[in-house]
């Protein structure tokens, strides 16, 4: 036996109900609750999720948290509750006689139907650390797909670091590990530091971290 409610995902351009392909059968076998996935890919205006049992009814917006929605883009007609800056580091290895770090950075999940070229989007700032140094760089995105590539250059004394410490049981790295991140602006913001928000680190997995490294002989 299970609960016979019916749901309905409303104000979603589109939406999927998910049935996971090893779902324990006694999940919902009680006339108490039950439990299902579902996932909004496309959506303009706040969903709303109705349950329907019987000649019973009921509505609750989706929480906003759980969408992947930004306050610096704002909820538009034009921008999507799954919207998504993503970033693309162009060369993940630097050198001494090129030191320039340069990343692309773009939205994805936008509607792009209603584009108007004078609508202002956010901007992005990039910072490189290594230990107490720091270097800045920004773009504002822009055009009809929304992108930007900020591009920071970096100080001769950067490639003179001692590399880190490792353990004996770890391979050394050749060169130096650069930490990045960004920070994304509010589209009516002027990159300021005012308005300044964290977000991800660029690459969060050890492999694609940017490395600067000496030059090449």
């Amino acid at each position: 036996a299970y609960l016979p409610a019916t749901y309905h995902i409303c104000n979603a351009d589109v939406f999927f109900f998910l049935k996971e392909t090893n779902q324990d059968i006694t999940r919902n076998s009680s006339l108490q609750s039950r439990v299902d996935s579902f996932i909004i890919y496309k959506s303009k205006l706040p969903p709303v999720l109705n349950a329907t049992y019987g000649p019973f009814s009921v509505e609750q917006a989706v929480p906003l948290d759980l969408m992947l929605s930004s306050t610096s883009f704002g909820f538009t007609n034009e921008f999507t509750f799954n919207w998504k800056l993503k970033s693309h580091i162009i060369d993940s290895s630097i050198y001494s006689n090129k030191p320039k770090i340069q990343t692309l950075f773009y939205i994805a999940g936008k509607d792009w139907d209603d584009y108007d070229p004078e609508e202002r989007l956010p901007c992005v700032k990039m910072f490189a650390f290594l230990e107490s140094r720091e270097v800045v760089a920004s773009c504002r995105l822009t055009g009809h797909l929304g992108l930007c590539v900020a591009e920071l250059e970096l100080s001769p004394s950067w490639f003179s670091s001692p590399p880190p410490l490792v353990s004996e049981d770890t391979a050394p790295l050749e060169g130096i590990t650069v930490e990045l991140f960004y920070k994304i602006y509010t589209a009516d913001g002027e990159c300021s530091p005012e308005d300044e928000k964290w977000e991800n680190n660029i690459h969060t997995d050890q492999d694609n971290e940017q490395k600067a490294l000496p030059a090449m002989e």
